[in-house]
């Protein structure tokens, strides 16, 4: 069974209730990452840690760009209702909300006025902030990150000019532990476990140049 990449987030749901998740289409073919040497003593940038985690040391920066492909050719030759007459817009859309602030969704404000809720509550992220975002790519790459760019190129379109085919280069900031407040225990967990897996994997090269003899 073939494992699909994808991003999820429970930042900024738009009813509140229902997280935003994107799976991957298509896995990318290819994807880039590319890392940046931590200063010594310096913090993240951006970071929202404690005092103490800035001043500790940081395992350095890294990035994240893949290419997304979407297409609607299986939905449109099955009739299927939302790809008939939204084409791939609602795919696009989703993977755009990734992107807004935390807080700004305008449904939600709606739905939550009509049912005298208010905004929604319990965001482990300040209204405001960037959504947290998880990116899942196999089994030991699943760590907390930050959309910080979308390129969205749509390239065919159906009679009412819905998007049917489309690509979407995504560029992620991968958060370190220190990059993420206290109160964020689950991504906290994810960025150890993401470091960890790492730096066993790093070992493992040792026997493996045996394995490959190497």
């Amino acid at each position: 069974m073939l494992l699909k990449g994808m991003l999820l987030s429970f930042s900024d749901p738009v009813l509140g209730l229902i997280p935003t998740i994107v799976f991957c289409q298509y896995n990318p073919v290819e994807v880039t990452r590319t890392f940046t040497a931590t200063t010594a003593g310096a913090g993240p940038a951006g970071g929202t840690g404690s005092a103490a985690a800035r001043s500790a040391p940081v395992p350095a920066g890294e990035e994240y760009t893949l290419k997304l492909e979407f297409d609607a050719t299986d939905g449109l030759a099955d009739s299927a209702p939302l790809t008939t007459a939204l084409g791939i817009s609602p795919r696009l859309a989703a993977l755009e909300m990734l992107m807004q602030p935390v807080g700004s969704s305008l449904l939600g404000g709606l739905v939550g006025d009509l049912l005298g809720a208010g905004k929604p509550k319990g965001h482990a992220i300040p209204v405001g902030r960037p959504p947290l975002v998880f990116f899942a790519w196999g089994p030991t790459r699943i760590t907390p990150v930050q959309v910080k760019s979308l390129v969205i190129r749509e390239t065919a379109f159906d009679a009412l000019l819905n998007p049917i085919r489309a690509t979407a280069d995504v560029g992620l900031t991968v958060l370190r532990t220190a990059d993420l407040p206290k109160d964020e225990k689950l991504a906290r967990l994810a960025a150890d476990f993401y470091r960890g897996a790492r730096e066993v994997k790093a070992v493992l090269q040792l026997p493996q140049m045996l394995e490959l003899g190497g």
